[in-house]
């Protein structure tokens, strides 16, 4: 059993370590694209830009130590749409200069979303790209999205990669 002083020390070291906790992610939550997803620590948000006709947005974000960023693209669908054709848009668009893909595309599926995320390389980047859709037929809206990690060669490693798939695994829908 706890002392009175005991119990106190107890509640103190407990408020601190929540505190702590709290104070090493923060929680992006976007209700008008229907998503969340935490950044731990040493993130901050570098842009954000919305299409004029409030159907599509993206987020930069960057490490403090400039090692990786983080580009994460929302769309607002009147459908759902077909991950595949999403991925080919967006691997075969210009303007967004995704390198060469490695290997093969892994999967997930949550029930109301997927997922496909793929490893891609050039001569001076590597990145882990996660595509997500959702799939709500007799919903109003439905949502596509990209979270891209883009790192330096020389910053990518096994590490590197168990420290983004935490982040990615974060990312939830919350369109219902």
């Amino acid at each position: 059993m706890f002392n009175k002083t005991g119990l106190y020390l107890f509640f103190i070291f407990f408020s601190a370590l929540f505190s702590k906790s709290l104070s090493q992610e923060k929680a992006i939550d976007d209700y008008n694209f229907r998503f969340t997803f935490k950044l731990p620590d040493g993130w901050e948000m570098k842009d954000l830009k919305q299409t004029k006709d409030k159907d599509g947005i993206s987020y930069s974000f960057e490490r403090k130590d400039k090692k990786m960023t983080i580009m994460l693209l929302a769309f607002k669908l009147s459908s759902v749409k077909n991950i595949d054709d999403f991925i080919y848009n967006m691997e075969k668009d210009i303007s967004l200069n995704i390198p060469q893909k490695i290997g093969s595309y892994d999967e997930k599926d949550f029930g109301t979303y997927d997922m496909k995320s793929g490893r891609y390389k050039d001569n001076n980047f590597e990145e882990l790209i996660f595509y997500f859709r959702t799939k709500l037929p007799d919903a109003p809206n439905n949502y596509v999205y990209m979270l891209r990690f883009i790192m330096e060669l020389k910053e990518y490693n096994t590490d590197t990669e168990n420290k983004v798939k935490e982040v990615a695994g974060t990312f939830k829908s919350t369109a219902e």
